[in-house]
């Protein structure tokens, strides 16, 4: 007895499977030189649409591998320095070509233009009894030297001056000279100096009220916010019934 009589099968042979066909190949592509193995996988070997990179940032990055950089130290001049002074700095050359040019930072060297005036302009328009010429003289340098920073110039001033007293002879003196080399007044109305002079009591009472409010405790600040709280309050109330009020009369 054998497995086929165990398991009632018949004794006729089975049929022999069909060896598989075997599928086609596809034809393998070689990858190209140059393109990753994950970015072939993903696009297939495709060109994109777009163009990854843009051609004048290709370009230029051609032409800085081309490019052969060195840094030297060279001199250079200042055009802001009103001396001759040689100095040296490193400079980063190009094929063996230094940069040409000013020194680029002189263009931050930015001067205040002022109003010059002359001996006989000062005797006609500026005297003043609580300055002298030679006051006001030292004045004028120093806000050219020092371009209209008052509290150096008050630090650096010969007299016991408040910053206030010299901004206001410093800008009285500037509307003066104006107005009096004017045609006419209206021809310099629209200057900042004519059109807005400057208040000395304006500007002692706003530096004593931030000098206040900075000098303030943390319990004021507290007492402030809640008069002002309050002050909302009252507002807010007494229009509430100025509407009701209207809403009555009306219905």
């Amino acid at each position: 007895m054998d497995a086929k009589d165990i398991l009632g099968l018949p004794k006729t042979p089975l049929p022999l499977p069909q060896e598989k066909k075997s599928r086609p190949q596809k034809d393998s592509q070689r990858k190209p030189d140059g393109i990753s193995r994950e970015v072939y996988a993903l696009t297939g070997g495709l060109a994109p649409l777009m163009p990854a990179i843009d051609i004048a940032q290709l370009k230029r990055r051609i032409q800085s591998e081309n490019e052969k950089i060195t840094w030297q130290w060279l001199p250079f001049t200042n055009s802001a320095r009103k001396d001759t002074l040689q100095l040296y700095h490193w400079v980063r050359v190009v094929n063996g070509v230094p940069p040409t040019g000013d020194y680029s930072f002189a263009k931050y060297n930015k001067s205040v233009d002022l109003v010059k005036y002359t001996d006989e302009e000062y005797e006609k328009y500026l005297t003043d009894p609580m300055w002298t010429k030679k006051d006001t003289d030292q004045l004028f340098d120093l806000c050219e030297r020092f371009d209209l920073r008052f509290v150096v110039i008050a630090d650096r001033f010969s007299s016991s001056r408040t910053v206030e007293e010299l901004k206001d002879r410093y800008y009285s003196v500037c509307r003066a000279i104006l107005l009096a080399r004017a045609a006419s007044p209206g021809d310099v109305s629209g200057h900042p100096l004519v059109k807005e002079p400057y208040n000395v009591s304006h500007e002692i009472e706003r530096k004593r009220a931030l000098s206040m409010v900075l000098s303030q405790t943390k319990q004021q600040e507290r007492k402030d916010a809640e008069v002002l709280a309050e002050a909302k309050r009252i507002t807010d109330s007494r229009m509430a019934a100025r509407v009701n009020l209207i809403m009555d009369y009306l219905f």
